[in-house]
């Protein structure tokens, strides 16, 4: 019989926003396949918040917690360091307080390429062998003309006209609650008719709707609170 590999042996691979959905799923996969995995994490290893991640199978041998800042590079080197490959999944997150001027936008957008190209740069003194950049979910979503049953990659990409579609829904619905903000004049309206998708799954786990109007007035006092609007 074949002895096991020798822990030296396995290959390490760092998973930036470890904590989160898609971040806690990669690394359910990683320890599956028998990889070392480095996490990074916003809060202390030890926070109750992470202790899905402690429960899963060969967690408590495989998998190292870092508590990593995206906008601290040495703090990410620590994390990326031994590592042949790695998986960005975390984003900044800018307190609401500290959004306070009308260039909002600068403040989340900046912090979001600071902190990739701050991953990218500590994959390239790490001679990481691969990098992987998680990207929106939107990108390849909205697809109605992907065949039924592939799984989509990077070769699948959302269709505008949908996308606008979508786009010109809320914004119509926007400038009728919420008059008095500035808004662009060069928009035109369509009336195709949108692709749905399924969620029955969601709904037999207990989800259940909420109405559109809802979840966009959750949104836009949301970024008022956070003085992202003018």
């Amino acid at each position: 019989m074949m002895a096991a590999p020798a822990e030296e042996e396995k290959e390490r691979v760092c998973v930036t926003g470890a904590g989160g959905l898609v971040g806690s799923w990669i690394v359910k996969l990683l320890l599956s396949s028998d990889y070392l995995v480095h996490g990074t994490v916003r809060n202390p290893p030890g926070d109750s918040k992470y202790a899905h991640l402690s429960k899963l199978e060969k967690a408590s041998e495989n998998l190292k917690l870092f508590k990593a800042d995206l906008l601290d590079y040495n703090s990410l080197c620590s994390a990326v360091a031994g590592c042949s490959g790695v998986f960005h999944v975390a984003n900044p997150v800018i307190p609401s307080a500290s959004v306070t001027n009308p260039q909002a936008r600068v403040e989340l957008i900046e912090p979001a390429v600071k902190g990739t190209l701050n991953v990218l740069s500590a994959c390239l003194e790490a001679k990481v062998k691969r990098a992987v950049v998680v990207s929106s979910i939107s990108a390849v979503f909205v697809s109605p003309d992907w065949p039924k049953g592939q799984v989509k990659d990077d070769t699948c990409w959302s269709a505008p006209k949908y996308m606008k579609a979508t786009k010109d829904l809320v914004d119509n619905y926007v400038r009728v609650a919420y008059p008095n903000y500035n808004y662009p004049h060069n928009l035109s309206h369509t009336d195709e008719e949108e692709k749905n998708v399924s969620s029955d799954k969601l709904q037999r786990l207990g989800w259940s709707y909420r109405p559109l109007e809802e979840t966009l007035v959750d949104s836009i006092e949301g970024y008022r609170m956070a003085s992202v609007l003018d």
